[in-house]
């Protein structure tokens, strides 16, 4: 069973026990009347479908933007987020047109923070960053570093063409230090930790394992572990 998966088993035994103690948000369907769009709460959802037990959920007139900036509240609000899952998401945010006043206001953080974060989301591709994964252990200095050498010359092929080599094991932070040791220029130690963990907000959202919502609510999923 993956990280994930016991994360939900997790949940789905937490409602047994207790019952749903916060509500699931929807909006009304922008476009088909009569549904709703599941603002964040899918995984308690799915887990009171598992029980066969009715869903408690509020009703929210939300637009596009209030969705984005609800869905990222409540995933920087529910869960410690490493650098990058932040970094990433508010590179998302802003390809996606938001200005910097609502990255910063989604990911509850201020203006020069969300410099930095730019700087690193933009620094690398998302294939690259859902490869490595959350990289809990792994601050803003280290992947300013690992940017820096991205950057040059011949290391970003070099560090493709490692992904799937013996060094790219183990658990996300491994993979964070094979890439790092691949873009230094020598051989990372392999690693043979346990799977790596999807991180997974409540309502299903992974900040930096996908594409940000920007019209239809969908989970933002693209970067998994």
């Amino acid at each position: 069973m993956s990280v994930d998966a016991r994360a939900q088993a997790r949940l789905t035994e937490s409602l047994r026990a207790h019952g749903q103690q916060v509500p699931v948000l929807l909006r009304p369907h922008p476009s088909t009347p009569g549904r709703f769009e599941i603002v964040y709460g899918r995984r308690r959802l799915a887990a009171l479908r598992d029980l066969g037990r009715p869903v408690r959920a509020m009703v929210r007139q939300l637009d596009d933007h209030a969705l984005t900036m609800a869905q990222g509240q409540e995933n920087t609000s529910r869960q410690d987020l490493s650098f990058i899952e932040k970094a990433s998401f508010a590179a998302q945010l802003d390809l996606a047109g938001y200005d910097r006043d609502a990255v910063a206001a989604a990911l509850s953080t201020d203006l020069p923070m969300v410099s930095r974060m730019l700087n690193i989301g933009h620094a690398f591709p998302l294939p690259l960053l859902r490869a490595i994964g959350s990289a809990p252990a792994v601050g803003r200095d280290r992947w300013a570093e690992l940017a820096k050498l991205y950057a040059r010359r011949g290391v970003a092929g070099r560090i493709k063409a490692s992904i799937d080599g013996p060094d790219f094991r183990g658990d996300s932070n491994a993979r964070f230090e094979a890439v790092l040791a691949r873009a230094e220029g020598r051989r990372a130690i392999p690693a043979a930790a346990p799977p790596a963990r999807d991180v997974t907000a409540d309502d299903g959202t992974v900040v930096v394992d996908g594409t940000v919502a920007k019209a239809t609510g969908t989970d933002a999923r693209s970067m998994a572990p």
